[in-house]
């Protein structure tokens, strides 16, 4: 039984103010939030709601499972007014079973219920059944751990708002005073079976909140056997001492009152010890849970920075979707203007010939009745025909203009009307995304409560036992225990050496050692991380080989891509593969998940791989090593803040200060691509490395404005080892294909689903990595992440390649390495918009979706200019990439650097 005194807490009868002001403001939230009409009280208790409800006017019934709840309640609607006491009805039953038909309330209230029965599911089925199509369900549980011997349940938010959402359209969803509290409206069809589970999270916050409070209540135990033991000796001293009054042997009580003091303070370190422990414990819980609480804070900051930036988008793109409207209005009527025109001038021809044919019938008539004399007349009439025929000439070519006008007219007018079903679509897209987004903020906010209530709660108890008479008991006896001070027992000590054979020894009492785990509980197979020192020896050991090698320069790669391998191609590793087949040595640093990592092999010993959590400790080893006269090049691939703070020291040791700008990282992060990007790196970079290049032009300009300088293009490029099909490659008409990254962040999905569904004739094979979980279809076949020469083998059945990508300002700064190798493997390529490749031989570039769909069959199977796409990709390969490098290298060497930098050649 749970036994709720909520009618003596509502009013302040043998609580505290603190009890009685939580208990009001529940009880009042909500009778503010329920609806009036017929009312049930399900778990009414004493009947305190219920009888605040009647009083208002509503009809309530209230039910609980208790009799002694029920009887009280009962006598408290006796003693009220009998209008107020006509409205209350109080009965005994389970929320499982309930005895009322269905639909036949307006409202019900389930106050602090679901955690006291055994299945909350149940319980909110019959709610459903008894509500009223439309009706209204106040609910509030306990938030997170609340120890009570009747409690079976433990909520959080999130787990709370599945439990109701099956049944119940959540509308309002807080934390009041420690408790959940729910508004929800009853829906028309239940949408599933309501069931409490936990998830992972929640299930381990509530073991954490379960293990503090098993601490606490361990830390409680002890103070409270500290304090009995203390009140115990506190009375045997007394005795003691009345005894030695009246004893003759005086001596003899001394002595035992001695050694009971020594007993009180051995136990007395004990319980210190364990103490304190105790509270070093709950300092690092605290430190934790404060951590914790910050991270949640950044967390929502970020969401709400990200759905600021959301809302601006969706305001612009409804301003342009009303633009849209009044050109398509302008338009509208303009395409009015010129049909009227071209009816009157059909209404005047159509005179015009009318007359004609009047003409010619006098004509005639005239001819039969007076003969010869009108042929004159005739000839007159025939003259004045021809000038009219003429004019009806004249009149059906201004026609034929204006029906040509009208031509255009509606061909702009319908591709502003595809425009603005494309800002529709966005604005949809961008309304769905500021909802998910608003769903991330209220559940991180609901987190951070918990953490919140909870860490208060920690330092309330902490602050509480800190105030506790105990606990100044325990730290006077701490006191004595610091060096330097007299012990009470023995009167006028020494110091001794702490060493001295003659020292008092003391007790110490110590926690025994936990047993060792048992064999089959040891984990297998853990790979320790890798100590820096010995990436230190393999360092010196490649210096050493870099210093013999017969290659002319040595490059410091800086990537933050993964290490050198063949199924991941990426620039840098490219550009590695070159510089290593000029027998160039290469320090390459790659990226990696975490320490443990395997570290990865390649049979090139110029090759030097390091992780990018061990480079920083290596980079001035590597930039102060003597390298034997050979022209050494840093390339930094990405802003990264190690490039920042090395760059000065490069330039100071005689290294050519490279930034190659592959992507433009700020759109990457605005996408959560690029997390760690900084836009003040990146534009120290592009103001102070010796060279400065990007993929593209547009790219180029960006970091012209980025940095006030020249940037030069140096675009992607072909590997001529990448492999080709072995057998001659015959095009399947109905196979289209594409290899590489599939994440749904630039990868146009509802592109290629619109495709796939257009032409269901078609197959569309696509090769690569991080798909998103879509419902894909029929003929559209995914085939993971394939090896170069798996996909040179593949692509000899496709008719097409393509690189469908979001259009945007990521998509404009990207040269696509892929185009390369399509046309390497004599394929024609359909791309969305790419401003680099405009101009690139066999790749059709399109602007819009509707031109990217049509383009399919115009392209599959097309010929290409074998010859050309041979030449133009002859001209571009990573070869000709690293030797513009070189020469601008060269020219940095030749000119001196610019700048403050100038201040760091070495002579």
């Amino acid at each position: 039984m749970n036994h709720d005194r909520v009618h003596c807490a509502y009013n302040g009868i043998d609580v505290d103010p603190e009890t009685q002001a939580l208990t009001r403001n529940r009880l009042h939230w909500l009778l503010e939030h329920l609806p009036p009409g017929r009312v049930l009280d399900l778990g009414c208790s004493q009947g305190t709601l219920s009888i605040l409800a009647a009083r208002r006017g509503d009809h309530v019934a209230g039910v609980d499972i208790e009799e002694e709840a029920i009887a009280f309640a009962g006598r408290l609607a006796a003693e009220l007014p009998a209008d107020v006491a006509a409205r209350l009805a109080f009965l005994r039953g389970e929320g499982e079973r309930l005895c009322f038909p269905d639909g036949c309330f307006d409202s019900a209230v389930a106050g602090e219920l679901l955690e006291h029965v055994a299945d909350p599911g149940e319980v909110l089925t019959e709610l459903h059944r008894v509500l009223a199509p439309g009706g209204t369900l106040l609910l509030s549980v306990p938030h997170g751990l609340m120890p009570h011997h009747d409690h079976h349940r433990t909520f959080y938010r999130a787990g709370f708002r599945r439990l109701i959402d099956p049944l119940f359209e959540v509308r309002e969803l807080t934390v009041l005073d420690r408790h959940i509290t729910a508004v929800a409206v009853r829906r028309e069809e239940p949408q599933g079976v309501p069931s409490h589970l936990l998830s992972p999270e929640e299930a381990d916050f509530l073991q954490r909140e379960e293990h503090l409070e098993q601490r606490l209540q361990n830390l409680r135990d002890k103070l409270e056997r500290a304090n009995r033991l203390y009140r115990d000796v506190t009375a045997a001293n007394a005795e003691l001492k009345a005894q030695i009054g009246e004893s003759r042997t005086r001596q003899h009580v001394l002595d035992e009152l001695s050694a009971l003091q020594d007993t009180v303070r051995r136990l007395s370190f004990s319980i210190a010890d364990g103490a304190a422990t105790e509270r070093d414990g709950l300092r690092e819980q605290l430190n934790a849970v404060t951590e914790e609480r910050d991270r949640l804070r950044a967390g929502i900051r970020a969401a709400e920075t990200e759905i600021g930036l959301l809302r601006e988008a969706a305001d612009a793109a409804e301003a342009e979707r009303h633009r849209l409207l009044e050109l398509i209005h302008g338009l509208s009527a303009g395409l009015e203007v010129v049909r009227e025109t071209a009816e009157a001038m059909t209404a005047q021809r159509d005179e015009l010939r009318a007359h004609v044919r009047a003409q010619a019938e006098d004509l005639q008539s005239a001819e039969a009745a007076h003969g010869e004399a009108l042929r004159t007349a005739h000839a007159a009439h025939a003259e004045a025909l021809l000038g009219l025929h003429g004019r009806i000439t004249a009149l059906d070519e201004e026609l034929q203009t204006e029906r040509a006008g009208l031509a255009r007219l509606r061909t702009v007018y319908n591709g502003e009307r595809h425009r603005h079903e494309l800002t529709q679509q966005r604005l949809s897209k961008l309304v769905t995304l500021e909802s998910k987004l608003r769903q991330e903020n209220e559940r991180l906010r609901a987190k951070l409560e918990t953490v919140t209530g909870r860490l208060a709660d920690y330092r309330d108890q902490v602050t509480r036992i800190r105030s506790s008479r105990a606990w100044r008991v325990l730290s006077v006896y701490r006191q004595l225990r610091r060096p330097g001070r007299p012990d009470p027992a023995q009167p006028g000590p020494k110091a001794r050496p702490a060493t001295s054979p003659a020292a008092p020894t003391r007790t110490v009492v110590t926690r025994p050692s936990p047993p060792p785990a048992p064999a089959s509980a040891v984990v297998k197979d853990v790979v320790a991380p890798v100590p820096v020192e010995e990436f230190r020896i393999g360092l010196h050991d490649w210096i050493e080989r870099a210093r013999a090698a017969e290659g002319d320069e040595v490059v410091l790669m800086f990537s933050g891509t993964t290490f050198v391998q063949e199924a991941r191609g990426n620039r840098p590793i490219r550009l590695t593969r070159v510089y290593l087949g000029r027998d160039c040595p290469v320090f390459f640093n790659y990226y990696r998940w975490r320490d443990t990592d395997p570290l990865p092999s390649h049979p090139d010993p110029l090759l030097f791989q390091s992780p990018i959590d061990i480079t920083p400790r290596l980079l001035d080893e590597v930039l102060s090593a003597d390298f034997g006269g050979k022209r050494k090049l840093l390339f930094a691939s990405f802003p990264h803040e190690a490039m920042v703070r090395a760059l000065t020291h490069a330039a100071s040791q005689g290294w050519v200060t490279i930034y190659d700008a592959r992507d433009d990282w700020e759109e990457f992060a605005k996408i959560g691509m690029a997390k760690w990007y900084h836009a003040g790196y990146e534009r120290y970079l592009v103001a102070h490395a010796d060279v400065v290049t990007a993929v593209s032009a547009p790219l180029a300009r960006k970091m012209e404005t980025l940095g006030g300088r020249k940037v030069s293009v140096n675009a992607n490029a072909l590997d001529p080892a990448f492999p080709a099909p072995t057998a001659p490659r015959r095009p399947d008409a109905t196979r289209i294909g594409y290899f590489g990254h599939l994440t749904d962040k630039w990868f146009d999905w509802d592109l290629v689903i619109r495709a796939a569904k257009t032409y269901p004739h078609y197959t569309f094979e696509l090769a690569g990595h991080q798909s998103p979980d879509l419902r894909l279809p029929e003929n559209v076949r995914l085939l993971g992440l394939l090896g170069h020469r798996e996909l040179a083998e593949l692509s000899a059945g496709w008719a097409l390649a393509l690189i469908p990508f979001k259009n945007g300002a990521l998509a404009d700064a990207v040269d696509p390495i892929k185009v390369y190798e399509y046309l390497h493997l004599a394929l024609p390529v359909l791309s969305t918009y790419f401003p680099q490749c405009v101009d690139y031989p066999g790749v059709r570039v399109t602007e819009s979706a509707a031109e990217f769909v049509a383009a399919i069959p115009q392209l599959a199977g097309s010929a290409l200019d074998v010859e050309g796409i041979r030449s133009w990709l002859a001209r571009n390969t990573w070869e000709c990439r690293v030797d513009a490098y070189s020469e601008l290298a060269e020219r940095v060497v030749r000119k001196g650097r610019e700048g403050l930098l100038t201040l760091l050649e070495c002579r």
